[in-house]
């Protein structure tokens, strides 16, 4: 187009300059004058498409660099996104992340799905007994106390009961899960002295050593269809409510004490589960349930928390677990509250364990007890939950049949005594039951009353513990005569943001005397022989 315009030009110049050589040559003064007079307009005009012509050509050469810069802009923007897609094909071709009431990250067809979670429960406690349990020699001298804590009249300080981290997901599909929990333990190494002479009682849940990393749940789960579900590894047996509800779901921030000695705990193991709309089972084969009927004597003497194969005790274990929801949703009964709106549910569960043990004293060698040397442990149980949308209801009850005829006493995952300090104890059985119930004063402040029992309603051969045999510690002595457990707990509990983040207080009073069978670190129960202790928490949890 350019070149057209400047040869037009250039022609109509070379015609003006023809005409006026013809002209000066053939005409006279007038003509000649109106041959100048047309010259200067040719010139002026000559000079307009002059102007005309470089404003297009400067025209052209922007719409050039625009085009130019545009091709520049496309190449690097074509760079970026291959450079991006090559990032996306080194995340799994589109992973996600983000938050879904948990942390969570999956592949973009949901094949596969990690969701990674904990809890942080810091609490204040503090707990006063009057006096401390004696022992007393053949000549009625006081020795060393046998309690199994301390004799220290008060006691209060902060502690951490639970920091836990909990993984979690699906592999290959939604039809295969896992889960992978371990908590940090918070009791002290079990060779400290406290002020006094005996030694600290361990926890078995909790551990022996202060901050200890322990593994919880581990396992592997697969639906197999029509309700029917397969898991196998570590977790926790099917028996009681007490223990099917998580500790952050708890009433109270804490499992009760009856249901901390009567409950089975984790062990390792298979079970075969089915769910229904109104019913669902489960039923387990395991190394054993974890014996804490007492705290720290033993009857099946079974430990079974991530032991290895080499240490198992229980030859047979079998745990099975039956509910009926007679009202309301299964989500609802997964904490021990009933917020207001939430629906009205009735739930009624049974539960049953039998196991059959030696004591195992080192990993190569049973006891030498004289007949059968095998612990056969019966246990029954049944529990109600009334959800009433703005208060519970909730009551079990336990019995434990225990023939046990190599029982020990254990400090510390240490046998005390001799080489072989087992002891026939006979059939020794139990009874406990807690009730507790609760209403909430405002949309997110629930207040609560509780009561716990536990009696030993048959000693079986206890009671020749006391004076203790030959070769026996004095500390033996302590379980001759189990007196019965009460407590009375009241407290309340404000949820900022539900069981994700709340606050709690508690004031549990004991108005009999607290045997060291029934010692329980988990809620600060000590043994005294006298009346009139009590106990005193709060604490603070958030669930991530």
């Amino acid at each position: 187009m350019r070149r057209m315009r400047i040869g037009r030009t250039g022609g109509l110049l070379g015609v003006t300059a023809t005409l006026l050589t013809a002209t000066a040559q053939g005409q006279d003064a007038t003509a000649m004058e109106e041959m100048a007079r047309r010259l200067a307009d040719i010139e002026k005009q000559n000079e307009t498409l002059k102007t005309r012509v470089n404003e297009l050509e400067a025209a052209d050469a922007d719409v050039w660099l625009t085009q130019e810069r545009a091709d520049q802009i496309r190449g690097v923007v074509t760079d970026v996104l291959s450079d991006s897609e090559t990032r996306v094909s080194l995340q799994s071709s589109g992973m996600t992340a983000g938050w879904d009431d948990g942390f969570f990250l999956a592949s973009p067809d949901g094949r596969f799905r990690l969701e990674v979670g904990g809890m942080v429960q810091t609490r204040y406690m503090y707990s006063h007994i009057r006096e401390g349990w004696p022992s007393f020699n053949d000549q009625g001298q006081q020795q060393q106390e046998f309690a199994a804590e301390d004799d220290v009249t008060n006691r209060g300080g902060f502690d951490i009961p639970h920091a836990r981290l909990d993984f979690k997901g699906h592999v290959f599909g939604p039809d295969t899960r896992f889960r992978v929990q371990g908590g940090f333990s918070n009791e002290r190494p079990d060779t400290l002295q406290l002020y006094s002479n005996p030694p600290v009682s361990v926890s078995p849940e909790n551990g022996s050593s202060n901050g200890k990393f322990q593994l919880l749940d581990a396992y592997i789960l697969r639906e197999l269809g029509n309700g029917w579900v397969f898991r196998i590894g570590q977790f926790k047996l099917p028996f009681d409510r007490g223990w099917e509800v998580p500790i952050a779901n708890q009433l109270t921030g804490e499992r009760s004490t009856v249901a901390l000695h009567m409950g089975l705990g984790r062990s390792q193991g298979i079970e075969l589960a089915w769910g229904g709309d109104t019913s669902r089972l489960r039923v387990a084969l395991s190394d054993g349930a974890n014996d804490r009927i007492f705290d720290s004597y033993h009857f099946s003497t079974t430990q079974p928390a991530n032991s290895p194969y080499s240490f198992t005790q229980a030859e047979l274990s079998v745990s099975a677990r039956m509910e009926f929801k007679l009202a309301g949703n299964w989500r609802e009964f997964d904490s021990m509250t009933s917020p207001p709106g939430s629906e009205t549910g009735l739930l009624l569960g049974v539960g049953g364990h039998f196991q059959q043990s030696k004591a195992m004293l080192n990993p190569s060698q049973y006891n030498n007890t004289p007949g059968s040397g095998y612990n056969d442990w019966y246990a029954l149980t049944g529990d109600l939950t009334w959800n009433l949308g703005g208060g519970s209801i909730t009551a079990a009850a336990y019995y434990h049949n225990v023939s046990s005829a190599a029982s020990y006493l254990y400090f510390g995952f240490a046998p005390l005594g001799n080489s072989n300090p087992t002891f026939d104890a006979g059939h020794v059985a139990m009874l406990g039951a807690s009730l507790y119930g609760s209403m909430y004063l405002t949309s997110d402040f629930e207040a609560y009353v509780g009561f716990d029992y536990m009696e030993v309603v048959d000693n079986g051969n206890l009671g020749n513990l006391q004076p203790p045999p030959p070769s026996f510690s004095e500390f033996y002595g302590a379980y001759a005569d189990t007196g019965n457990f009460q407590s009375v707990t009241a407290g309340g509990t404000w949820y900022l943001d539900g069981n994700d983040l709340k606050w709690g207080f508690s004031l549990t009073y004991f108005p009999r005397s607290i045997s060291p069978a029934w010692n329980t670190p988990e809620t600060g129960v000590r043994s005294t022989p006298v009346t009139d202790a009590y106990t005193i928490r709060t604490y603070v949890q958030l669930m991530f």
